[in-house]
């Protein structure tokens, strides 16, 4: 055997031998093991003291106590996922003095003693999720000094003692989501004013302390989804935050004044819930705020200066509501907004002049809306003409009336389509589009050869008139003041095309 092959052969053996890497387990490096087999019913003895990382996966090992790791282990990380754990001892750990992570997770429904975490003080990392817990005493985390994050996320817990964290200054991430609690004392992270990022998603949480969160001044994001929070107060909120999400609660109505000191906010969801409508200057000085999500509610109109002043504004969510109607300022100062989303509403039609201030890269979504397709979608139809890349499904646009186009993709539908017949005065009433009244031309009823409709917008007013024949027509106004005392007329004429003929009418 030459040279070569016998240094080979050395590191072969020196890798598998009994002191460097265990049975059943796998030695990426002096310093990392894993090891990983359902017939595993105890950690292995001869763990080298050079291994600083033990990862444990789907074994079969069912309780760790004082005889699981050597006296002279230095390990700095510990994990033990999907196993059958149903044990920790109190004195457990108490020969792993420079651990600063532990992670038991996916394990069964696991017990420990509330002195099992006292000996690691240099813990900086704490995670326990998916164990079933259903119960934590008062001071088991209280000799955790260091510990800057702690989850319980996937676990049966109920209740929350008092005083659970006071003794985790440092704590910067708190994950208790998917759990069973119901409530919180007010006082329940008052030592925990380093948090930077706190999840109770997936409770049954119904009522938020007044001011349980607004000492934590480095708090960013905040998870409080899907719970049965109804209402909220003025002071709930830190004004640090930059990520809250209230999405799936039951809040029917919100405080004006609830999100004003939000100055930092980049992401606000509140997305299904039970709001109906929502207040005028609700978003007031977000001026952050990049993306707002406001679906899956039950508002039906929104007033035109709810968004005014989100400057930062990059996608705005409003699908899946009740909406009729748009007031035409109501994007004034979206300038650099990047994605529209007004699909699955009630909208007939949409306010001349109200996609004008949005960039043009703004991609909008609008299917899914009952689009009455009149002359009071033409200023719509324009735009869409023009901008029809920068809408998404275009082709699932439909046309909900009049009765002889419905169901015609609007862009297949021809623009002098879109007419007011003589009879749609009514029929405006109780549609979205505002201000347009039918003209009634005098003459033959079954004649039919002149249609106009009168438009008002910010002010202006216009005529617009179908002539089915070929025919001269003169125009007469009258404008007379409120009072009757000034009066001034107008008169025009058109005339038929030439060469143009009835017959071909």
């Amino acid at each position: 055997m030459n040279k070569h092959w016998a240094a080979v052969v050395l590191v072969l053996i020196q890798l598998h031998c009994s002191d460097c890497c265990p049975d059943l387990c796998q030695c990426f490096s002096t310093a990392k093991v894993v090891c990983s087999d359902e017939s595993m019913k105890a950690l292995p003895v001869n763990i080298s003291a050079q291994v600083r990382e033990l990862i444990v996966v789907a074994s079969g090992i069912t309780l760790l106590n004082s005889s699981s790791f050597r006296e002279k282990l230095r390990l700095t990380k510990l994990v033990v996922l999907n196993s059958l754990v149903e044990t920790i001892s109190r004195d457990a750990f108490d020969c792993l003095l420079e651990l600063q992570e532990l992670e038991i997770s996916g394990n069964h429904r696991l017990s420990f003693d509330v002195q099992t975490f006292s000996s690691l003080a240099n813990l900086t990392r704490l995670l326990l999720n998916n164990n079933k817990i259903s119960a934590l005493d008062t001071g088991i985390f209280n000799s955790l000094h260091k510990l800057e994050t702690l989850q319980l996320r996937g676990n049966v817990l109920s209740y929350l003692p008092r005083l659970l964290f006071h003794r985790l200054h440092k704590l910067q991430e708190l994950d208790l989501s998917f759990n069973h609690i119901s409530s919180l004392s007010a006082d329940a992270f008052q030592n925990n004013s380093l948090l930077r990022s706190l999840s109770l998603h997936a409770n049954s949480i119904s009522q938020l302390p007044v001011g349980i969160f607004t000492h934590l001044d480095h708090l960013e994001e905040l998870n409080l989804r899907s719970n049965l929070i109804s209402n909220l107060s003025s002071e709930t909120f830190p004004s640090g935050l930059r990520k809250l999400i209230l999405k799936k609660n039951t809040l029917a109505q919100l405080p004006r004044n609830v999100f004003h000191k939000l100055h930092h906010i980049t992401y606000l969801d509140l997305s299904l819930n039970q709001l109906s409508e929502v207040p005028s200057d609700l978003f007031q000085n977000l001026i952050s705020l990049k993306k707002l999500d406001l679906s899956e509610n039950r508002i039906t109109a929104l007033p035109g200066s709810v968004f005014s002043g989100l400057f930062s504004i990059k996608a705005i969510h409003l699908q899946k509501n009740k909406l009729s109607s748009l007031e035409v300022n109501l994007l004034k100062d979206q300038h650099d907004m990047e994605q529209l989303h007004l699909s699955m509403n009630s909208l007939q039609s949409i306010p001349h002049g109200f996609f004008d201030d949005l960039d043009f890269q703004c991609m909008v979504q609008l299917h899914g809306n009952p689009w009455r397709c009149d002359c009071g979608l033409q200023y719509f139809f324009d735009w869409l003409s023009y901008n029809e890349r920068n809408v998404v499904d275009l082709t699932r646009v439909y046309c909900d009336a009049p009765a002889v186009i419905r169901g015609r993709h609007l862009m297949s539908v021809d623009k002098e389509q879109l007419v007011c017949g003589k009879n749609s005065s009514s029929e405006f009433q109780g549609s979205s589009v505002p201000n347009v009244t039918e003209i009634p031309v005098d003459g033959d009823e079954d004649d039919g050869a002149i249609r106009c409709s009168l438009r008002e917008v910010k002010g202006t007013a216009s005529i617009q008139c179908k002539i089915t024949k070929c025919t001269s027509v003169t125009f007469e106004a009258l404008f007379e003041s409120a009072d009757g005392n000034k009066q001034e007329s107008f008169r025009s004429e058109w005339s038929a095309p030439a060469g143009c003929s009835n017959r071909t009418i």
